[in-house]
């Protein structure tokens, strides 16, 4: 079996899980080619690049690196800076930073590449329900949907809400910071609600999902709790996941969502040789 060319955009947390499952084989029939981080000459993307037996290179230089797939776990601002251009250039990804497809012109690209036959892939980020929360919106009965994430303070300082507005985090007591719609809440946490746009995606768009944030210093888990409302059903699904070990704002789960999704895309690209193979005979 012909491997796929793996790229990672991004060399934090979750990459980080992403280069340690493919070193132990978790996912046969990748390999990691080339590993960028959010600019050029990032210690940490030449660290993990040595690590693969990669090259580091810049972020703007994945497609060339003969990358067939991205991974970018890099932030808002790292995909709507080169995710477009590798969609242009026909490169597939899976994109952990799914807040930054609410930009008007990343959902353009997004949509474009679509339509030619680009793989996208935009994993949950670890987070369960969203099929029911689809059928929902699929049978137009989806009413309500509110993500409420509750995570210990050192997992969400240095957010631009709560700098902007001077809010600080107590260390004795739990608290609601933030309570508005998922595309505000993109823009004040960006590093915390990728969850969030997943959820609004999947049923009533980021303007009618509705986000609490809660700081609770007694948190030694990230809680999501997801509460749906629909003629059909009601959705409730609550979710306790460890932290990144290398970034508290990013939960281990997400970084397993990101081997699945790219087990899952390993697959389908075999599948379309097998298939291309059989045409040709």
């Amino acid at each position: 079996m012909s491997e796929v060319k793996v790229g990672l955009l991004g060399a934090g947390g979750i990459n980080a899980l992403v280069a340690e499952r493919l070193l132990e084989g978790a996912v046969p029939g990748a390999r990691v080619v080339a590993v960028a981080g959010r600019g050029a000459g990032s210690s940490s993307a030449a660290g993990l690049a040595a690590r693969l037996g990669a090259q580091a290179v810049a972020p703007e230089d994945l497609a060339a690196a003969g990358c067939e797939l991205v991974i970018e776990a890099a932030g808002g601002a790292a995909v709507r800076a080169h995710v477009p251009g590798l969609w242009a250039a026909g490169v597939g990804t899976v994109v952990m930073s799914v807040g930054a497809l609410i930009d008007p012109a990343v959902e353009r690209a997004y949509r474009e590449a679509a339509a030619r036959g680009v793989p996208v892939v935009l994993p949950s980020g670890g987070i369960g329900g969203l099929d029911a929360v689809r059928a929902l919106a699929a049978g137009g009965g989806l009413k309500s949907a509110r993500i409420t994430t509750t995570k210990a303070p050192a997992g969400l300082r240095g957010a631009p809400y709560l700098e902007s507005n001077g809010i600080e985090l107590p260390e004795d007591r739990a608290v609601t910071v933030f309570r508005g719609s998922a595309r505000e809440a993109v823009a004040g946490f960006p590093a915390n609600v990728n969850v969030a746009i997943a959820l609004s995606l999947a049923g009533l768009g980021p303007d009618r999902t509705e986000v609490v944030v809660v700081s609770d210093p007694a948190a030694k888990l990230t809680r999501q709790l997801i509460e749906v409302e629909g003629d059909a059903a009601t959705v409730e699904v609550r979710i306790a996941t460890k932290p990144s070990p290398v970034n508290p704002r990013t939960s281990y789960l997400a970084g397993a969502s990101a081997v699945a999704a790219l087990r899952e895309a390993v697959a389908a690209s075999a599948a379309a040789a097998r298939r291309a193979g059989a045409g040709a005979l």
